[in-house]
């Protein structure tokens, strides 16, 4: 038999308003980040067509972009918990249907495994 979660309000509160806030942060993170990749923004900046140049902005453009799509990323899962605490699923794993430790949904408040979960599938078994 399942494990029900026994978050109390207090707990379940401080998560969401974690979750809240990181979400914040994050889209922060997103606009700066889609900011820097934009070419536009690189040809007004002034680099012109030395290969250098060119090079540079490259590098600087594709790491930006990929740390904006990590943030994308975290920001869904994010959301997802957030829908999760709506109703009245979260803190349960997707898999196994236990609940997910209260240090693990502290330490990663979007979590979606139990840490048996975690470990079956980081060991692949």
């Amino acid at each position: 038999m399942a494990r029900k979660n026994t978050l109390s309000k207090k707990q379940l509160d401080g998560l969401r308003q974690e979750l809240l806030d990181e979400r914040a942060t994050l889209t922060n993170q997103v606009a700066d980040l889609d900011a820097e990749a934009d070419v536009n923004n690189w040809r007004e900046g002034g680099f012109d067509d030395d290969p250098a140049d060119a090079g540079s902005a490259s590098f600087e453009r594709e790491t930006a972009q990929s740390l904006s799509n990590h943030a994308r990323r975290l920001l869904s899962q994010i959301d997802d918990a957030l829908r999760r605490m709506d109703a009245g699923a979260y803190g349960t794993c997707e898999r196994c249907g236990n609940a997910i430790e209260t240090a693990r949904l502290e330490a990663l408040p979007y979590a979606t495994l139990c840490m048996d979960c975690k470990r079956r599938d980081e060991t692949g078994r």
